[in-house]
């Protein structure tokens, strides 16, 4: 029986932790169009829903932080980032466009622009970090 390489086993775990912290940072990045939510208040439910003034501001906001932990999660990770980074923005576009189709059947223009706006923060993430994580 061969035993394990202590070595091997650690850069294999500093692989996966940076993997880990890109996935995380590009999981997080567009929850930031819900910091809204959480400071002023998206109150109200179905069709009632209120969106807060400085809306449209977070969901511009929304991109770029995604773009930054894109890019920053490639950064780190490099190619061990390039598949899990893949996944996440897969994940949170499929999410954008529930959302969207959401706000269609309601009415709703914001929620919709929410939809939307997470949908090109997941797209420009795509554009960006994947690139740079399939490089290094």
């Amino acid at each position: 029986m061969m035993e394990a390489d202590s070595g091997t086993f650690v850069a294999r775990l500093s692989v996966f932790a940076r993997a880990m912290v890109a996935t995380l940072l590009v999981l997080a990045a567009p929850a930031v169009s819900l910091l809204p939510g959480l400071t002023t208040g998206i109150s109200g439910s179905g069709a009632s829903v209120k969106f807060p003034p400085g809306y449209t501001e977070m969901l511009i906001i929304t991109v770029l932080v995604t773009v930054a932990a894109s890019a920053l999660g490639a950064w780190i990770a490099g190619h061990a980032g390039f598949a899990p980074m893949r996944f996440v923005l897969a994940w949170w576009a499929v999410i954008s466009v529930a959302v969207a189709a959401a706000g269609v059947s309601l009415g709703h223009t914001r929620l919709t622009d929410l939809g939307i706006a997470v949908l090109v923060a997941a797209l420009a993430g795509a554009a960006v970090g994947l690139p740079l994580a399939a490089h290094r």
